[in-house]
């Protein structure tokens, strides 16, 4: 279990929030869950506008708390990829239901079909891929 220096309280979702609660963490969590964005790259031309140095903020961070895991590519030697772990795949349920009530709240808001669809109609098989990290989205890279 990873250690987070307890900030406020000893409140879980006062806690998560320093990690998550950010504008970025929970785009690049979801571009490493949903689809087969996993370089530094890949996460910053996603389409959200985050600057470069952001990004390798909220990495580290992410890397810090044990949510994600930065390893070398296996094929090019100045680069990484980034996966979520075993702690950032259990956020797919929390992620999933976030998405949903979103689109049932706000009106003009989506997921991306095939995300939406599994949510819905068989969020098993969802949370098998996330599991699997099998990419639920195939993004031109």
């Amino acid at each position: 279990m990873a250690q987070i220096p307890i900030k406020r309280s000893p409140c879980a979702i006062a806690n998560g929030l320093e990690i998550l609660g950010d504008r970025w963490s929970l785009l690049i969590v979801r571009d490493l869950m949903f689809t087969n964005r996993c370089e530094f790259g890949h996460l910053l031309h996603a389409g959200e506008g985050i600057s470069t140095n952001i990004l390798s903020d909220r990495l580290e961070r992410l890397q810090t708390a044990g949510v994600i895991d930065k390893s070398q590519h296996p094929s090019h030697g100045k680069k990484y990829r980034y996966q979520l772990t075993e702690a950032g795949l259990k956020l797919a349920p929390t992620l999933i239901e976030f998405g949903l009530w979103c689109c049932a709240t706000f009106d003009g808001v989506r997921m991306p079909a095939a995300v939406y669809d599994l949510a819905v109609n068989n969020r098993e098989k969802l949370l098998a891929m996330v599991a699997a990290r099998q990419p639920v989205i195939e993004l031109p890279l």
